[in-house]
């Protein structure tokens, strides 16, 4: 009788804390495979991440431009650096100061042209080598007997330079020679060969009122204010060159810079964290994987 009382004792413990054991192990081993398969999607995310950030970063790299390319373009044409670049407002603006500064230079180059022409047809016209020996001979500068007016024009203007080499500080250039249109303007020994000058009182007496080296007249006035306005033409297209100049270095460098700018801006910015996340509806805290990525510079 003990006996059996004994056994069914026994068998009432076992069957009433067995099945609690078997429970507790199986909901273990649940919460183990759970886990590990939390643990395997959350190392594929990061993978999948991974992978999309490095395709990210191979189209990354292919968007960045170059700042030697576009310093080279912005050096020969200026603006083009900065639309590589992808700045097509600040290209713009370049590119249409130094057309306007080229299309300048050229209008006061012909003006220039235009002017210059101008006065060298007014000296040719006005200004006699044959009247200026003349004065020459008749006043007895030393020297003056070697003058032959009858000899032709560049033998006269060879006879005119050994009277001005042994008495003024320059001498007659050959005839269309740019000094030429210079000097006849510029000193005064060339004075009484302009067609508005009296060579008969011109004299080389520094005590006379009519001495040559204070002898003014309007016409020399007049074709030396020519020739000035020829060369301030001409220094006006000079400067718009000097200024395409510094508009090319400007453009270089903004367009370098531009690029810079523009290669930063590309950017893939990616992170991962844990999150814990009650739920409560469970009773129960989870931990949530999130991934962040952030893409600039498209």
């Amino acid at each position: 009788m003990k006996l059996t009382i004994l056994t069914l004792t026994i068998f009432l413990f076992v069957t009433s804390v067995f099945p609690q054991e078997i429970e507790k192990s199986i909901y273990t081993d649940t919460k183990l495979e759970l886990k590990k398969v939390f643990v395997q999607e959350f190392e594929d995310k990061l993978a999948l991440n991974n992978s999309f950030e490095n395709n990210l970063r191979s189209v990354d790299n292919s968007k960045e431009k170059s700042p030697v390319i576009a310093g080279v373009l912005s050096a020969v044409i200026p603006g083009t650096g900065e639309i590589y670049a992808g700045n097509y407002l600040k290209g713009a603006i370049f590119l249409g100061v130094e057309a306007g500064l080229w299309t300048m230079h050229f209008i006061k180059i012909n003006s220039g042209d235009s002017k210059t022409e101008e006065y060298q047809n007014y000296a040719n016209n006005n200004w006699d080598v044959y009247k200026y020996a003349a004065w020459l001979k008749n006043n007895n500068f030393s020297g003056a007997e070697v003058i032959d007016l009858t000899s032709d024009k560049e033998t006269l203007r060879l006879q005119v330079n050994q009277v001005e080499s042994l008495n003024f500080s320059h001498t007659l250039p050959p005839y269309g020679a740019q000094q030429y249109y210079e000097v006849i303007g510029k000193y005064q020994n060339f004075v009484a060969g302009w067609s508005q000058a009296d060579a008969s009182i011109i004299n080389n007496n520094p005590n006379s009122p009519n001495y040559y080296f204070n002898y003014k007249i309007q016409q020399v006035a007049d074709y030396m204010q020519s020739r000035q306005d020829a060369n301030d033409l001409y220094q006006f297209a000079d400067n718009m060159i000097m200024l395409s100049i510094i508009n090319r270095v400007l453009s270089t460098a903004d367009a370098i810079w531009t690029v810079s700018l523009f290669n930063s801006n590309l950017e893939v910015k990616t992170s991962a964290r844990l999150k814990n996340t009650y739920l409560f509806k469970e009773g129960r805290n989870i931990v949530t994987p999130f991934a962040n990525i952030q893409i600039s510079g498209f």
